[in-house]
């Protein structure tokens, strides 16, 4: 199956990261969806002819690696499974091609808006304990690494509209040390497009094929494979789903 994506994505028009970076969206709007790898070449080969793919080192299927830390009880977690506004998720996020990490903090307010910070991780200049006690109320003795995710990232940019799209294939996650389990069925895209786009030829494929936008997570989803004895009420049809689509036979 992933050969059969890189041949397809093989026949799309190639973007440098500098290009891809220049596609500004000050105001947009992110999608997510998800669905089973058995979609994704025909959803590719339906729009190969309006998105560019971005191509670095020769690579158009971008390697990643994320970190989650959390407190000992979970309570960032918590905050996710409650629904509280005002919650923070911390990670580190390796680029594996071009070799940067960084760690990053997002804050969901309670109005729903989603805030970014990063910064990179360079050896004796960043300062991880400052940057936590700066950007979230925790201290960095409080967090531990919970979790570990890799993942391939494909990453189109629509030809004619303010629209860029993110494909993650061959989720693997750890339980904090390196030995992963695999959601290799398994496809997150997430559009992130200007607000004023109402349609995109993508959005029409995934309408096709009765893909619809539905909220995901890869903290939760990682933190359910090791901690089933936890709550997780509120994302108990998104478990059923993804079950479905682990199961589901070309």
């Amino acid at each position: 199956m992933e050969n059969r994506i890189s041949d397809i994505i093989a026949q799309f028009p190639a973007l440098n990261l500098e290009q891809v970076n220049k596609v500004g969206l000050m105001n947009r709007v992110d999608t997510k969806f998800y669905f089973s790898i058995h979609l994704l070449p025909k959803i590719l080969e339906s729009i190969k002819i309006d998105y560019s793919v971005l191509e670095i080192n020769g690579s158009r299927m971008m390697p990643y690696e994320s970190t989650y830390y959390d407190t000992k009880d979970f309570q960032m977690l918590r905050w996710h499974q409650n629904g509280k506004g005002n919650r923070y998720k911390i990670r580190e996020r390796k680029y594996v091609l071009t070799e940067q990490t960084f760690f990053e903090v997002k804050f969901k307010s309670n109005k729903g808006k989603t805030i970014k910070s990063r910064e990179e991780i360079v050896t004796d200049v960043f300062r991880k304990d400052d940057f936590i006690s700066s950007q979230t109320p925790f201290d960095a003795s409080q967090l531990m690494i919970v979790l570990r995710n890799k993942f391939q990232r494909i990453m189109l940019v629509n030809n004619k509209q303010k629209e860029r799209v993110s494909i993650d294939i061959n989720l693997g996650f750890s339980n904090g040390d390196y030995h992963y389990q695999y959601m290799d069925k398994l496809v997150v895209l997430e559009i992130k497009s200007d607000k004023a786009l109402k349609q995109s030829s993508l959005k029409q494929v995934l309408k096709t094929h009765a893909v619809y936008a539905n909220s995901f997570s890869k903290f939760v989803t990682g933190m359910h494979q090791f901690h089933k004895d936890l709550k997780y009420n509120r994302f108990k049809n998104r478990f059923r789903r993804l079950e479905k689509i682990i199961n589901t036979k070309p």
